[in-house]
């Protein structure tokens, strides 16, 4: 069975595992699963290869799982799960930046998830630019080790950016934006039979799934390692639309 959208996401759990999970990003039906240590290319391919090539995938930008996907489905569209963008860009520039370059990047960051519409994203997308060229010379400082001795990182690197977390804040969304994997949800070629456009989170997967096998496993935490996975695989099961094969 095709299907339109795809989400996929690991979540770990004690004992060393992670459970990767597949759904369908519309009725929200597991597809597929997979345990593994971690979130590695490798098994993200090995469970992918497992699903018929979706329309777009949704996920939340896991290295492994993009690198998987575009070689699973070499004509895949990503969404880049805007909640996950948003969460790593504020830990990155942090609730209240002190910087007033961190504060302007930050309304932009905030904006994100009001963008609803085409012209709303290539404002934004101009604004970001526009914030680029104002403080392209504050992104390229550079911090020497022979000028900070004490520094932990000069120990082991001759230099480093000075505004790193910045500087990766920024080349996120601009890398984003350049893949077209931050907004792929306003392509009108991605709509599916009924015209409605792919989600623009991963929520259904995180709210539906993961949550619900957290909670399990907090109720019956007493199980062994062991049952813990089966208690997952079952669940996993009881949330599929039909039988499926899984490892």
């Amino acid at each position: 069975m095709v299907r339109h959208v795809l989400m996929a996401d690991g979540t770990y759990l004690r004992h060393g595992r992670c459970l990767l999970i597949a759904i369908d990003g519309e009725s929200g039906a597991v597809v597929a699963f997979r345990w593994c240590r971690y979130e590695t290319t490798a098994d993200y391919l090995a469970l992918f290869e497992r699903v018929p090539a979706p329309d777009v995938l949704v996920c939340d930008g896991m290295r492994g799982i993009e690198t998987a996907a575009r070689s699973a489905w070499p004509s895949i569209r990503i969404q880049r799960c805007l909640v996950h963008v948003h969460r790593d860009c504020v830990n990155d520039l942090t609730r209240r930046p002190r910087l007033q370059a961190g504060r302007e990047l930050k309304r932009l960051v905030d904006a994100l998830m009001r963008i609803g519409e085409p012209d709303q994203a290539a404002r934004w997308m101009v604004q970001l630019h526009d914030w680029g060229r104002r403080w392209h010379a504050m992104l390229h400082e550079r911090a020497f080790a022979r000028e900070h001795p004490d520094d932990p990182r000069a120990a082991r690197q001759s230099w480093w950016w000075t505004h790193q977390p910045l500087r990766r804040c920024y080349r996120r969304l601009e890398r984003l934006w350049r893949n077209g994997a931050l907004f792929a949800f306003l392509d009108p070629d991605l709509r599916d039979a009924d015209g409605r456009r792919p989600p623009r989170t991963s929520n259904r997967l995180e709210g539906g799934v993961n949550a619900p096998i957290k909670r399990m496993l907090v109720a019956h935490r007493g199980l062994s390692g062991e049952h813990r996975m089966l208690a997952c695989e079952w669940l996993c099961y009881m949330k599929s639309e039909h039988l499926f094969v899984f490892n």
